[in-house]
Protein backbone atom coordinates (compact mmCIF):
# COMPACT_ATOMS: atom_id res chain seq x y z
CA UNK A 1 0.00 0.00 0.00
CA UNK A 2 1.52 3.38 -0.97
CA UNK A 3 2.20 5.94 1.72
CA UNK A 4 -0.33 8.79 1.72
CA UNK A 5 1.50 12.10 1.50
CA UNK A 6 -0.34 15.28 2.33
CA UNK A 7 -0.17 18.26 0.03
CA UNK A 8 2.11 21.04 1.24
CA UNK A 9 0.40 24.41 1.59
CA UNK A 10 2.67 27.41 1.83
CA UNK A 11 0.76 30.34 3.28
CA UNK A 12 1.51 33.80 4.60
CA UNK A 13 -0.35 36.65 6.27
CA UNK A 14 0.47 40.30 5.71
CA UNK A 15 -0.44 42.31 8.77
CA UNK A 16 -1.12 45.81 9.97
CA UNK A 17 1.31 45.66 12.92
CA UNK A 18 4.02 43.43 14.41
CA UNK A 19 2.47 41.61 17.37
CA UNK A 20 0.87 38.33 16.22
CA UNK A 21 -1.40 38.29 19.28
CA UNK A 22 -3.00 41.65 18.48
CA UNK A 23 -2.26 42.46 14.84
CA UNK A 24 -4.93 42.67 12.17
CA UNK A 25 -4.36 40.49 9.11
CA UNK A 26 -4.70 42.57 5.94
CA UNK A 27 -3.89 39.91 3.35
CA UNK A 28 -3.49 36.16 3.07
CA UNK A 29 -1.93 34.19 0.25
CA UNK A 30 -1.27 30.49 -0.24
CA UNK A 31 -0.16 27.99 -2.85
CA UNK A 32 -0.22 24.18 -2.93
CA UNK A 33 2.97 22.19 -3.48
CA UNK A 34 3.21 18.57 -4.58
CA UNK A 35 5.11 16.76 -1.79
CA UNK A 36 6.64 14.24 -4.16
CA UNK A 37 8.39 16.62 -6.57
CA UNK A 38 8.22 19.90 -4.59
CA UNK A 39 6.63 21.73 -7.51
CA UNK A 40 3.74 24.15 -7.29
CA UNK A 41 0.51 22.46 -8.28
CA UNK A 42 -0.85 24.48 -11.21
CA UNK A 43 -3.83 26.77 -10.57
CA UNK A 44 -3.76 26.38 -6.79
CA UNK A 45 -3.07 29.96 -5.77
CA UNK A 46 -5.18 31.62 -3.10
CA UNK A 47 -4.94 35.33 -2.35
CA UNK A 48 -7.18 37.96 -0.80
CA UNK A 49 -6.90 41.32 0.86
CA UNK A 50 -8.75 41.59 4.18
CA UNK A 51 -10.66 44.66 5.35
CA UNK A 52 -9.32 45.69 8.77
CA UNK A 53 -10.94 47.74 11.51
CA UNK A 54 -9.89 51.36 10.85
CA UNK A 55 -11.39 53.16 13.86
CA UNK A 56 -8.92 53.43 16.75
CA UNK A 57 -11.64 53.30 19.42
CA UNK A 58 -13.09 50.13 17.89
CA UNK A 59 -9.59 48.59 17.86
CA UNK A 60 -9.26 49.34 21.57
CA UNK A 61 -12.61 47.68 22.30
CA UNK A 62 -11.60 44.59 20.33
CA UNK A 63 -8.09 44.53 21.85
CA UNK A 64 -6.43 44.67 18.43
CA UNK A 65 -3.75 46.96 17.09
CA UNK A 66 -4.72 49.84 14.85
CA UNK A 67 -3.03 49.85 11.47
CA UNK A 68 0.54 51.13 11.53
CA UNK A 69 1.71 53.33 8.66
CA UNK A 70 5.07 51.54 8.59
CA UNK A 71 3.40 48.12 8.25
CA UNK A 72 1.27 49.34 5.34
CA UNK A 73 4.39 50.75 3.70
CA UNK A 74 6.32 47.48 4.14
CA UNK A 75 3.36 45.48 2.76
CA UNK A 76 2.71 47.91 -0.10
CA UNK A 77 -0.92 48.40 0.93
CA UNK A 78 -3.01 51.54 1.26
CA UNK A 79 -6.11 52.26 3.31
CA UNK A 80 -7.98 52.85 0.04
CA UNK A 81 -7.12 49.31 -1.14
CA UNK A 82 -8.11 47.77 2.17
CA UNK A 83 -11.42 49.64 2.43
CA UNK A 84 -12.56 47.76 -0.69
CA UNK A 85 -11.47 44.35 0.62
CA UNK A 86 -13.83 41.67 1.95
CA UNK A 87 -14.32 41.28 5.69
CA UNK A 88 -12.14 38.83 7.65
CA UNK A 89 -14.90 36.24 8.17
CA UNK A 90 -15.60 36.04 4.42
CA UNK A 91 -11.91 35.64 3.54
CA UNK A 92 -11.40 33.14 6.36
CA UNK A 93 -14.29 30.94 5.21
CA UNK A 94 -12.89 30.95 1.66
CA UNK A 95 -9.41 30.09 2.94
CA UNK A 96 -10.69 27.18 5.07
CA UNK A 97 -12.59 25.81 2.06
CA UNK A 98 -9.44 26.18 -0.07
CA UNK A 99 -7.41 24.18 2.49
CA UNK A 100 -10.11 21.53 2.94
CA UNK A 101 -10.22 20.94 -0.83
CA UNK A 102 -6.76 19.36 -0.43
CA UNK A 103 -8.13 16.79 2.03
CA UNK A 104 -10.90 14.93 0.20
CA UNK A 105 -10.90 12.12 2.80
CA UNK A 106 -11.73 14.58 5.59
CA UNK A 107 -9.40 12.71 7.96
CA UNK A 108 -7.13 14.81 10.16
CA UNK A 109 -4.04 12.78 9.23
CA UNK A 110 -4.58 13.67 5.56
CA UNK A 111 -4.85 17.41 6.14
CA UNK A 112 -2.27 19.48 4.28
CA UNK A 113 1.18 20.04 5.73
CA UNK A 114 1.79 23.66 6.66
CA UNK A 115 4.86 25.24 5.05
CA UNK A 116 6.12 28.77 5.50
CA UNK A 117 8.66 31.15 6.93
CA UNK A 118 8.11 32.03 10.60
CA UNK A 119 4.66 30.46 10.46
CA UNK A 120 5.01 28.69 13.79
CA UNK A 121 5.96 31.84 15.71
CA UNK A 122 3.86 34.38 13.80
CA UNK A 123 1.34 33.30 11.15
CA UNK A 124 0.00 30.33 13.13
CA UNK A 125 -0.68 32.57 16.11
CA UNK A 126 -2.89 34.70 13.85
CA UNK A 127 -4.44 31.64 12.20
CA UNK A 128 -5.38 30.19 15.59
CA UNK A 129 -6.85 33.50 16.79
CA UNK A 130 -9.08 33.64 13.72
CA UNK A 131 -10.06 29.97 13.93
CA UNK A 132 -10.96 30.33 17.59
CA UNK A 133 -13.40 33.08 16.61
CA UNK A 134 -14.82 31.70 13.34
CA UNK A 135 -13.96 27.97 13.39
CA UNK A 136 -12.99 25.31 12.87
CA UNK A 137 -11.45 24.97 16.32
CA UNK A 138 -10.40 22.01 18.47
CA UNK A 139 -10.80 23.06 22.09
CA UNK A 140 -9.06 20.01 23.53
CA UNK A 141 -5.86 20.71 21.56
CA UNK A 142 -6.31 24.51 21.41
CA UNK A 143 -5.65 24.75 17.69
CA UNK A 144 -7.15 25.08 14.24
CA UNK A 145 -7.41 21.62 12.66
CA UNK A 146 -7.11 22.55 8.98
CA UNK A 147 -3.41 21.63 8.82
CA UNK A 148 -1.71 18.36 9.70
CA UNK A 149 -1.43 18.02 13.49
CA UNK A 150 2.13 16.70 13.34
CA UNK A 151 3.95 17.79 10.20
CA UNK A 152 4.90 21.46 9.85
CA UNK A 153 7.77 22.96 7.90
CA UNK A 154 8.93 26.38 9.08
CA UNK A 155 11.85 27.47 6.94
CA UNK A 156 12.89 30.05 9.54
CA UNK A 157 13.80 27.16 11.87
CA UNK A 158 16.03 25.64 9.20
Amino acid sequence: MPIQQSTYIMYDFETGSRNPYTTQPIQIAAVAIDPRNLEIIPNTEFESLIKPVFEIEECKKLNIDPLEDQALKVNGKTEEMLKKAPMLKVVWNSFVKYIMDFNPSGKKWNTPCLVGFNNIGFDNVILNRIAKEFGPWESDREHCPIFNPIFKIDLMQM
